[in-house]
């Protein structure tokens, strides 16, 4: 048998006293402190040899017909406010993702509640050859249910499913173990609803790092990004791009969104730079809009921390145009960062792209990254509903399924650009929404002066007549964002879900260019050089949910903003965009729209800010403390209140960048919203 914690700093002979709620082990080798078998449904096995994940034995399930492994202290009253976490690792044996179900009971008085256990497991479920270590929250898991003794784990199929094993079962205190108290093996260790990090995972075919996080309604969220710098993948994908992203719906169910086979894209996922030259006479040495999921590059894992994580892309995009002299490629360089939080949705996709070693005007080219196609309803059979975008006007399409002869308004002002599709059949949608206003920075395109100008739509609908080829839809070739636009006709709709921003040509490459912001050919001009750099949200969800609007009336809200502090300060300014050497002023002063987070500096590793919310709701801002230098975490109180760690907020130390990252738990509103941090 192990020697465990709390054992092994008795025997260094009472070094530190231990908690009053020391670690309880359910099972190690074989069922501890009082636990009995009362197992169901046959198929179990308590003294499994092999796979363990420690010592001699682990435990066995093949299921059948819903049996269930039944560990049990009948009368014992155990509470997540004495034990917080069950923690236990699993092994997926020859097999992956069997379907597990989590009940806690109690026997008198009888009571219990249940949870899918796989929504828990990095990765959405157990893993052939793999033990993986799984805490389970029980307070937000198990939000009614005031003491349990008895833990169930079931294997939930009316029919049979491959063994799978699990070892070293503990409810974990409410205490820090004392032999992490003073820094033994670096840091505490991590926090039950923490981010999980894994790298270099096999997912589709791709070596990849995946991410595990909890979203703001404590539900799983997992996102898996290939590495570019290997061998090519299947279909010749080189990587540098989501290839899997999985989420609850409002059902519970786990869905799966995976890298479509089919399609302009197939195979290379979402998440990559396509770029586009303008035809002026200019001339080529090859393509002009190659796809940047099938171009090696570079990665590195930027920031890992307790609840938040930053991994980056780089890559040399192929540029083969030019508006005049001797044909040649040259490389662009591409920096593209993603963005995980604890208690956020969505991951945020942030890009520069560095013209800085060409001349002015050298270029004349849109960017329509990130783009890329995932099957976002977990199907990918179905055809898309609609398709949606703003830009100085809110687009829709009214009928469905999209074909070019779909009825459409384009009549509603806008402020925060973005592009979204829908499948009403899966209740599914998939959007992006950029983290600064359309006058703050250019988004959508279709303003093509020598082709089809499509501002004339601009506050129109279809009731208007045809605007497109003698169809109802506009002109394919000009949409503001492409999205599906190509895939459908005028009267076939399509399963194609492929997903794209959008800029103006000129965009990337010269001086003064003709933005997207009102209807006049000449103005207002804009810089797309030396460098261009913007964030969107990726967002995918249940349409019925309305996720993309939610994310864009979280912008709209921040732009309202005014924070203030009285310890430490207010952040006015950063980098202009990631890996970049310049510099941006925030507007509003606090609001980072490189990584959409509120940004202050610590004095002292101390703060006393607030943030008073002009109009809205904002909910579970990310809030970024620069001058941060404590190796330990702070307290931190709103509105008088102390908040608990990984529980009312969730922090995590980027201590080579002297920053705290948090992730607010809690929503905000009115004019006081006073926060307090001290170390």
């Amino acid at each position: 048998m192990r020697l465990h914690v709390a054992a092994f700093i008795v025997a260094l002979g009472g070094i530190a006293a231990a908690p009053a709620h020391a670690d309880l082990v359910v099972y190690d080798d074989a069922l501890q402190n009082g636990f009995g078998d009362w197992s169901w449904g046959g198929g179990s096995n308590f003294a499994n040899p092999s796979p363990v994940h420690g010592g001699s034995a682990s435990i066995a399930l093949t299921g059948n017909n819903y049996n269930a492994i039944s560990l049990t202290k009948a009368g014992a009253g155990f509470t997540s406010a004495a034990f917080p976490n069950l923690r236990l690792w699993v092994h997926g044996g020859s097999s992956s993702n069997q379907a597990l179900t989590l009940t806690l009971e109690n026997t008198a008085p009888a009571a219990e509640a249940s949870v899918a256990l796989n929504t828990y497991i990095s990765g959405g479920g157990p893993t052939a050859g793999t033990w993986k270590q799984v805490t389970v929250p029980l307070a937000s898991a198990f939000p009614t249910l005031a003491q349990f003794d008895r833990i169930n784990i079931m294997s939930n199929a009316g029919g049979s499913q491959p063994t799978v094993y699990f070892d070293d079962i503990v409810l974990t205190s409410a205490t820090l173990d004392p032999i992490f108290a003073n820094g033994f093996e670096g840091s505490a260790p991590p926090a039950g609803n923490g981010l999980v990090h894994e790298q270099n995972v096999a997912v589709a075919g791709m070596l990849s790092d995946r991410f595990t996080w909890r979203d703001s309604l404590a539900r799983p969220r997992v996102a898996v990004l290939a590495q570019n710098n290997g061998a090519a993948g299947p279909g010749g994908a080189r990587g540098g791009a989501l290839r899997e992203f999985r989420y609850q719906t409002p059902a519970n169910a786990t869905r799966v969104a995976q890298v479509s086979t089919y399609g302009n894209g197939g195979y290379a996922g979402f998440g990559y730079v396509v770029s586009h030259s303008a035809w002026l006479g200019n001339v080529c040495t090859g393509d002009d809009s190659p796809l940047g999921g099938f171009i090696a590059g570079q990665f590195q894992r930027v920031f890992t921390g307790r609840h938040h994580a930053i991994f980056r892309f780089t890559q040399n995009y192929p540029r083969n145009c030019r508006q005049s002299g001797a044909p040649q490629s040259v490389p662009l360089p591409v920096t593209i960062d993603w963005v995980f939080a604890t208690g956020r949705d969505n991951p945020l996709w942030a890009v520069t792209f560095d013209m800085s070693s060409l001349p002015a005007n050298y270029l004349n080219d849109d960017s329509r990254a990130p783009y890329g196609e995932l099957e976002f309803d977990g199907d990918g059979s179905k055809n898309v509903s609609g398709v949606a975008w703003g830009d100085l006007w809110k687009f829709t399409t009214t009928s469905a399924p999209v074909t070019l002869n779909s009825s459409w308004t384009w009549n509603q002002p806008n402020t925060v650009p973005y592009v979204k599709e829908w499948i009403t059949d899966t209740d599914a949608t998939m959007g992006l929404v950029q983290t600064q206003t359309l006058v703050q920075h250019d988004a959508g395109g279709g303003r093509n002066p020598w082709w089809h100008d499509m501002t004339q739509f601009w506050n129109k609908t279809s009731a208007n007549g045809a605007a497109g080829d003698g169809y109802l839809m506009p002109w394919q070739g000009e949409w503001p964002y492409q999205a599906i636009a190509w895939s459908i006709g005028s009267a076939t709709p399509t399963n194609n879900t492929r997903l794209t921003w959008g800029t103006q040509f000129g965009f990337l490459g010269q001086s003064s260019y003709a933005s997207n912001t009102n209807a006049a050919d000449d103005g207002p001009m804009r810089s797309g050089y030396p460098r261009q750099s913007y964030s969107v949200y990726v967002v995918l969800g249940a349409h019925s949910t309305s996720p993309i609007e939610a994310q864009r009336s979280e912008i709209e809200v921040a732009q309202a903003l005014t924070l203030t502090a009285s310890v430490g300060s207010v952040a006015a300014n950063g980098p202009a965009g990631v890996n970049r050497p310049d510099t941006m002023s925030y507007s509003p002063a606090g609001f980072d729209p490189v990584y959409g987070a509120l940004t202050f500096g610590a004095a002292g590793n101390a703060l006393d800010a607030n943030v008073a919310v002009g109009s809205g709701t904002l909910r579970h801002p990310l809030i970024v403390v620069r001058g941060y230098t404590a190796s330990g975490y702070p307290t931190l109180k709103l509105n008088g209140q102390t908040l608990v760690m990984d529980q009312d907020w969730f922090p995590s130390l980027r201590a080579g960048s002297n920053e705290l990252w948090i992730t607010l738990n809690r929503d905000l509103s009115g004019a006081s919203n006073r926060l307090v941090m001290t170390p």
